[in-house]
C-alpha cells in the first residue's frame, strides 16, 4: 500500500534496474488482485478500491491532457514553425504519462479508439458480434465464431505458423459435449474465461504463458492487448478476470528489473491505455 502511495520520482535510468514490483502504483486495475487478500479487513477493500478509483481518474485526464496537447501542437507544427512555437511559450508542457514513447503512445491511442478492421473500431466489432449471439446459435457455432472473431486481428503469417491450430484445439477443448445446446450467458462467461487463461495465464500453480509471450515478441504489445480487448468488450464480466492474470503475472516477476521484463511493461502500459479509452472516461475518439 506505501507503495501504491508514493510518488514514483525515479528516472528511467534508475527504473530500468528498479524491480517491476515499485511499478505497482501505475496499474489502478491491479490493486485489489495484488494487494488485498483473504484476510483483508472491509476498511482496507474499502481503501484500496477508493484509492483505485482516484488513480483511475487521474491517469484517464492526464491522457486525455497529453493527447489534446499533442493534437494541438501538431496542428500548428502543420501551420508553421512560428505557431508551434507560440503555442509552446503560451501553454505548459504536458508530460506523457505512460512509460511508453510518445510514438508507441500516439500508435496505441490510435490502435483502441480507432478503426482496425475496415471501418470498424474494437467496440463496434464486439457489439456486432454480440448481435449475432442475439440470433441463438447453438455453442458449438458460437465457438467457431468466435475463432474467426479473434484470429481476423491476428498477423496472417504468425497466425498460420501454429496460434490458429492452438486456438482451435483450445475452443474444441472447452464443453465438447454442450456443443448442440443453445448459447447461454454461463456458456459465454466460462468460454471467454477459458480463452484468456489460454491466452495469458491459468493460475498461480500453472504459471506456464508461453503463448503470451509467444504473441508479444511476434505480433507487438499493442496488437497483444487489443486480442484481449476483444475478450473482454465481448463479454465484460470477465474483465476482472483479465486483471488477475496480469496480477498473477505481476506478482510472479515483481522481484525482476525492469528492463529484463519489458515486453511486460509494455503490455501492462497498453492495457491502461486500452482500458482508459474503452471502459473509462477518456473518449479521445475525437481528437485522434
Amino acid at each position: 500500500l506505501a507503495t501504491v502511495l508514493e510518488q514514483q520520482n525515479q528516472s528511467r535510468e534508475a527504473q530500468s534496474t528498479a524491480p517491476l514490483g515499485t511499478l505497482i502504483r501505475r496499474y489502478p486495475y491491479l490493486y485489489e488482485h495484488c494487494l488485498l487478500g483473504d484476510g483483508s479487513t472491509l476498511e482496507q477493500q474499502h481503501t484500496i478500491q477508493r484509492i483505485q478509483a482516484q488513480h483511475q481518474r487521474q491517469f484517464e485526464l492526464d491522457l486525455s491532457q497529453y493527447v489534446l496537447y499533442r493534437v494541438r501542437c501538431a496542428r500548428a507544427s502543420r501551420s508553421s514553425p512560428a505557431e508551434l512555437e507560440a503555442l509552446q511559450r503560451r501553454t505548459q508542457t504536458i508530460p506523457n504519462p505512460t512509460l511508453l514513447s510518445d510514438p508507441e503512445l500516439a500508435a496505441s491511442v490510435r490502435h483502441f479508439t480507432g478503426k482496425i478492421e475496415g471501418n470498424q473500431t474494437y467496440r463496434d466489432l464486439a457489439k456486432g458480434f454480440q448481435a449475432q449471439t442475439r440470433c441463438g446459435p447453438t455453442y458449438g457455432h458460437f465457438k467457431r465464431d468466435i475463432h474467426q472473431y479473434l484470429s481476423a486481428s491476428i498477423d496472417p503469417a504468425f497466425s498460420k505458423q501454429r496460434f490458429n491450430q492452438q486456438l482451435c484445439g483450445n475452443l474444441q477443448g472447452i464443453f465438447p459435449d454442450l456443443e448442440h445446446q443453445p448459447l447461454n450467458d454461463f456458456l459465454m462467461v466460462r468460454t471467454c474465461g477459458q480463452l484468456l487463461n489460454f491466452l495469458v495465464v491459468e493460475n498461480s500453480r500453472k504459471l506456464e504463458h508461453f503463448t503470451f509471450v509467444d504473441l508479444v515478441g511476434n505480433i507487438g504489445a499493442t496488437a497483444t492487448t487489443g486480442l484481449l480487448l476483444k475478450v473482454v468488450l465481448l463479454c465484460t464480466k470477465v474483465k476482472p478476470y483479465l486483471e488477475k492474470r496480469f496480477a498473477i503475472l505481476f506478482d510472479h516477476y515483481e522481484r525482476a528489473a525492469q528492463e529484463s521484463v519489458l515486453w511486460l511493461v509494455q503490455v501492462l502500459e497498453n492495457i491502461n491505455v486500452a482500458f482508459s479509452t474503452n471502459f473509462g472516461n477518456a473518449n479521445l475518439s475525437l481528437v485522434i
